[in-house]
C-alpha cells in the first residue's frame, strides 16, 4: 500500500515521502496514529502543492537570513570589563552576553543563531566571531573588549 508519511519514521522514511508499506502496517499502525495517509491521487496533488509552498517559504527565509548576514558584517559589539592593578582582567564575555547585546542592537532572533565561541573571551582588543544563522548562512561579527579600573 502506498502512503504519504506525515512525520519522520525510523527505518521507513522522512516526512512527506511516498513509501510502499505492507497494508496491515499502514491500516493498523501508521493511519490510526496519524503518521501517514493513503497516497491517493488528490493526496499526492496536495503533497506537491504543500512541498512547493514549503520550498517557497524556505527560499524567503534564506533571503531574509542573507540580508541579516549583510547587516551583521558591519556590526561591532563593545564590551567593557574590569581590570585590576596588575593588568589582570576580571570577568569575560560569554555567548549569552553576546546574544543580549545583539538583541539590544535590534537583532531580535539572535538566540536562534549558533555562535562559534570555544570559551568566553577574556582578552582586551578586537575579536572576530563566526555566526551560523541557519540554512547554511554564515557571517562574522566584530567584538571589541575594553577595560576600566
Amino acid at each position: 500500500m502506498k502512503v504519504i508519511l506525515l512525520q519522520d519514521i525510523p527505518n521507513i522514511g522522512k516526512k512527506f515521502e511516498v513509501k510502499e508499506v505492507k497494508a496491515g502496517y499502514a491500516r493498523n499502525f501508521l493511519l490510526p496514529q496519524k503518521l501517514a495517509q493513503v497516497a491517493t491521487e488528490s493526496a499526492l496533488k496536495q503533497l506537491k502543492e504543500r512541498k512547493e509552498l514549503l520550498e517557497k517559504k524556505r527560499q524567503e527565509k534564506i533571503e531574509q537570513l542573507k540580508e541579516i548576514a549583510k547587516k551583521l558584517e558591519g556590526v561591532k559589539l563593545n564590551f567593557t570589563l574590569k581590570e585590576g592593578e596588575k593588568n589582570e582582567i576580571f570577568g569575560s564575555v560569554s555567548k549569552l552576553e553576546i546574544i543580549k547585546n545583539l538583541k539590544n542592537n535590534g537583532f531580535t532572533n539572535a538566540d536562534e543563531w549558533e555562535i562559534k565561541l570555544e570559551k568566553p573571551l577574556k582578552t582586551k582588543g578586537e575579536h572576530r566571531l563566526e555566526l551560523h544563522l541557519g540554512e547554511g548562512i554564515k557571517t562574522q561579527i566584530k567584538i571589541e573588549i575594553t577595560t576600566t579600573r
